[in-house]
């Protein structure tokens, strides 16, 4: 096997050594850890700002580090920030909790009160150089940011669990909880950054893989953040119900990248419960990829989608393997243990205490309209209050513009 778990190693060191380093506020359980955030009111190195901390608080949802940048959306105050949230259960670190980083926009006007906007990024890549926040202009994917600050919303923006911070990846590709964990914890530190006036009231909006982070924050919102008020649910092309999607996408170059993505993430984070296991009924890139394409698996797993993106020299690869039949050994949707995960990570099967909107172009072929529409029908058969609405012609990237002026109206409604 050729996956070494450094990650693994050098993550459970850390967190043992910050355990033992905070134990002293642990101690008294009668009173909550104490922690005293740095807050750097101007824009400091990347290399400093993504640095893993001396001290870290063993709670999620505590701010560690924010440092101002300088947003390309007008009328807005920028922070990156980085903050704890709840690791992935059954993965390198079951029950641990964990650091991560993403973006934060108040509004430069006056007023308080401010709901919190919370966006679902789609997929940018695993490593964690493929964090949003850390490219060139970190607020620049945010869709909608500039109407929802004029509105008078903070816009939160995380990474998600295993991107940003140096040495702590890789993303736990499409694990609803973590993503859900993510999208809650910036929500809950926004109202410690200084003047954010933040109101316990949020939205969660998101597309594609964000969509299943802005889904998913929903069904969590009750038990995890109990002391936030959940206003609405917006997902654009949202990653709902997996297992189809890849099974519908995994003769495309879209799906085979997508699929990249999935084994190098889990063949990291999901290692066999015992060495009987067999081999195909293992998360290995071994069991998913044909041998001819290892290394090009490797490659997809170290690129990025975001920035400046460093998979397109790959997709003619990707394409010359699809068509000699030299890509895949299994089938991701359908075949187990890999299908197995993804439908237990696919949204819907818990249901969300808002109104939820759902959008997808007639036109996209990555989350089919009729992958949209069994999420849609989960819901419905579960009680939660939901709207799907199909735009004539958009595909997975030109439908969120079609869909954006619906879905920003959908948010401002439930916040009225």
């Amino acid at each position: 096997m050729r996956a070494v778990r450094t990650t693994a190693v050098l993550l459970v060191g850390l967190l043992s050594i910050l355990a033992a380093a905070c134990s002293s506020s642990t101690d008294d359980a009668k009173g909550p850890e104490r922690f005293t955030a740095e807050i750097h009111s101007t824009p400091i190195p990347d290399a400093e700002f993504y640095a893993v901390p001396t001290a870290v608080p063993m709670a999620a949802g505590v701010l560690i580090r924010a440092a101002a940048l300088d947003p390309s959306i007008a009328h807005a105050r920028g922070w990156r920030v980085m903050f704890t949230s709840t690791g992935t259960h059954g993965g390198l670190l079951p029950q641990a909790s964990t650091i991560e980083t993403g973006v934060v926009l108040l509004p430069d006007t006056a007023g308080d009160d401010r709901p919190v906007a919370v966006w679902g990024h789609p997929t940018t890549g695993i490593v964690t150089a493929c964090a949003p926040s850390r490219q060139k202009v970190p607020d620049a994917n945010i869709a909608g940011a500039q109407q929802l600050i004029d509105a008078g919303w903070i816009v939160a923006a995380p990474d998600y669990e295993g991107l940003g911070v140096d040495g702590l990846g890789p993303h736990p590709y499409m694990i609803g909880d973590s993503l859900g964990h993510s999208m809650l914890d910036i929500v809950r530190i926004a109202g410690d950054l200084p003047d954010a006036r933040r109101s316990d009231r949020f939205a969660a909006y998101g597309h594609s893989e964000g969509g299943q982070a802005a889904l998913f924050a929903g069904q969590l919102a009750p038990t995890y953040t109990p002391d936030l008020h959940l206003l609405s649910v917006a997902a654009m092309a949202p990653s709902g119900e997996l297992d189809q999607i890849f099974a519908e996408d995994h003769t495309t170059v879209t799906g085979a990248l997508l699929g990249g993505f999935l084994g190098g993430s889990w063949s990291k984070w999901f290692p066999p419960e015992s060495g009987t296991t067999p081999a195909d009924q293992r998360f290995t890139s071994e069991s998913l990829f044909d041998h001819a394409s290892w290394k090009l698996a490797d490659s997809i797993a170290a690129a990025c989608s975001v920035g400046e993106p460093s998979v397109l020299p790959l997709w003619g690869q990707i394409g010359s393997a699809l068509d000699a039949g030299t890509f895949w050994r299994l089938d991701p949707g359908t075949d187990a243990p890999w299908s197995v995960k993804l439908a237990e990570n696919s949204a819907g099967q818990e249901p969300i205490a808002a109104p939820v909107l759902l959008t997808v172009g007639t036109a996209d072929d990555i989350v089919s309209p009729a992958a949209v529409a069994a999420t849609d029908a989960r819901y419905r058969d579960n009680g939660t209050v939901v709207t799907m609405r199909t735009f004539p012609g958009g595909d997975h990237m030109s439908g969120v513009s079609l869909a954006l002026s619906e879905v920003l109206a959908f948010l401002n409604d439930a916040a009225r």
